[in-house]
């Protein structure tokens, strides 16, 4: 496993962390909590009901288009909750295979052995064989656009609750807050890749009925995620390209930046369980025949 970035003193991953369905829980061995989640919108200090004002305002302030997004659905839904070391879980299980800080290079696409599968940005991906002598019939995509978000996070005292709130009012950095149990996060959008300044970075507790007196702040906060949010390309580009990662370079696409489209965790299973049948597949037409099977079955 090649990781760019350098080893973390603590959990990387500071978003929420919800499932729609159990499947992640399955594959990989630890338990989730199966609760049931409220979600309510707020604009101009008050809680409105889903309307085409504010879900286009939404939309443009996360992604700058405006696109049909979740903030369309507020009714109560269940969830599955990841406990909160469950990104150090993963790492322990995979300690002494994990090469940090290791930059994928432009000559480390060519000549691998066996298949590979990479989590990079698509857009990094490009750049990386942008540099190879390696023709593509492909033409270069669009922009690819996207913002980066800044995670902050409190503890609330004597608080069992799971409950979400949309923020559309394009006035304000924070987009979504949400609290887990005890564990209240609070997401701000930063659509000019600019580090934020802490006085915008402020406590919606109060929105949720919590005096700031309750909560806690956490320590190591203010984490910074590139990649918060993208927004779509043409998605016959984006097949194209991941297909020809695959049959040229034995390169498979996994994760919602390496495949760019906005898909939910869950939906690693599936993607997981297309991989490993193209794999089996080996090369040559029986790739073909795979991906064609595939295809016809799900969108990937």
């Amino acid at each position: 496993i090649f990781e760019a970035s350098p080893e973390p003193l603590g959990a990387k991953h500071k978003a929420v962390l919800r499932f729609r369905t159990d499947g992640v829980s399955r594959m990989t061995g630890i338990p989730f909590k199966k609760v049931k989640v409220h979600k309510g919108i707020i604009s101009n200090g008050e809680f409105v009901e889903p309307n085409i004002r504010s879900a286009n305002n939404y939309s443009q302030k996360v992604i700058g288009k405006a696109l049909d997004r979740s903030i369309w659905n507020i009714q109560p839904a269940e969830r599955y909750i990841a406990p909160e070391n469950f990104y150090e879980q993963l790492l322990d299980r995979n300690k002494g295979r994990i090469n940090w800080e290791h930059e994928i290079q432009p000559n480390e696409f060519i000549g691998l052995g066996s298949p590979a599968i990479s989590t990079l940005p698509m857009n990094v991906a490009l750049k990386l064989i942008s540099k190879l002598d390696f023709p593509s019939e492909y033409p270069v995509a669009a922009e690819f656009n996207f913002s980066p978000i800044t995670v902050k996070r409190w503890r609330i005292a004597a608080c069992d609750v799971y409950q979400t709130i949309y923020y559309p009012d394009t006035g304000d950095h924070l987009y979504r807050a949400s609290i887990t149990g005890d564990l209240l996060i609070a997401e701000y959008i930063n659509p000019l890749n600019l580090d934020i300044d802490d006085s915008v970075l402020h406590c919606p507790s109060n929105d949720f009925g919590f005096s700031s007196d309750l909560c806690l702040e956490i320590p190591d906060n203010n984490r910074r995620q590139k990649y918060g949010k993208i927004a779509p390309i043409d998605d016959a580009w984006r097949k194209q390209f991941q297909w020809m990662l695959t049959s040229r370079l034995n390169i498979y696409s996994l994760g919602r930046f390496a495949t760019w489209r906005n898909i939910l965790l869950d939906d690693l299973c599936n993607d997981i369980t297309t991989i490993r049948a193209m794999m089996n597949a080996g090369g040559g037409y029986d790739l073909n025949k795979a991906v064609s099977k595939i295809n016809s079955e799900k969108n990937v």
